[in-house]
């Protein structure tokens, strides 16, 4: 049984990635079509499209959320540091490891610019 299988109840994951190129960090059509790629990624269906905003002058960048069928996703966007920040929360499995793999593709990242976090739960007490 995987990991994500062990768990039936939430599933969560927080990818945190630099040295990102910055022309993508402020392009709002790429991170939108990053909510789309995603919640397909994860077999899932959206339920409230993205919202995706800029940051301040002292912060530039981009912030977006989600809503999924099963929960929300959030993505945020750090110019200056050159940092993406990927949190995807849901009651449904999926393959995390489909998801960080695609984040590392599409903004050009080696894994030594990664920090993957799988949030574990307790398994259910019947």
């Amino acid at each position: 049984m995987s990991a994500i299988e062990s768990n039936q109840r939430r599933f969560h994951i927080i990818i945190d990635a630099w040295n990102c190129d910055p022309i993508y960090l402020n392009d709002k059509g790429k991170i939108e079509k990053l909510f789309h790629d995603i919640v397909k990624i994860c077999g899932m269906s959206i339920l409230y499209p993205p919202v995706i905003t800029e940051g301040i002058p002292e912060n530039p960048g981009l912030s977006g959320f989600m809503l999924i069928d099963f929960s929300h996703m959030s993505i945020h966007t750090f110019t200056i540091a050159r940092e993406i920040c990927v949190d995807i929360f849901s009651c449904k499995p999926f393959d995390y490891e489909k998801v960080r793999e695609y984040i590392r593709e599409n903004f050009g990242l080696e894994d030594k610019n990664m920090k993957y976090i799988q949030v574990k739960y307790p398994e259910i007490i019947s």
